[in-house]
């Protein structure tokens, strides 16, 4: 009987360890954003949705699909908007990819670092 006491015990503070550390971990990646928390990449897209930025897309865009990509599911807080079906908002875009960032188009493939410098996020630095 004493043997099944001490596993008990044993078991119930591994247990509470286990818990313990989840918690803290959990708490920790909130706060700091470090290990489950928002990826760089979410909070520039929130950056930029903050500084009203667009990002113009269209449908035969490999570099549209690229820069997509290098957002993830991020992407989705960023504006876009498609050339190719909203033409008529698209009406001082001579090309796809296209970032309109602080009164400003830029053309072609950005990546996140080109983007946190030209919208003056400076989350990256």
């Amino acid at each position: 009987m004493e043997k099944r006491f001490q596993v008990l015990v044993t078991f119930v503070i591994l247990i509470a360890l286990v818990t313990s550390l989840y918690v803290f971990t959990d708490w920790f990646s909130k706060v700091t954003g470090y290990f489950t928390g928002d990826s760089e990449k979410a909070k520039l897209a929130e950056c930029l949705q903050e500084k009203n930025t667009e990002f113009y897309d269209s449908l035969m865009c490999p570099d549209c699909e690229k820069q997509k990509a290098e957002f993830g599911d991020a992407i989705e807080k960023i504006k876009i908007i498609d050339c190719g079906r909203e033409g008529e908002k698209c009406p001082n875009i001579k090309s796809t990819p296209a970032w309109y960032i602080n009164k400003e188009i830029y053309y072609g493939f950005q990546n996140i670092t080109q983007l946190d410098t030209l919208s003056e996020c400076n989350l990256l630095s």
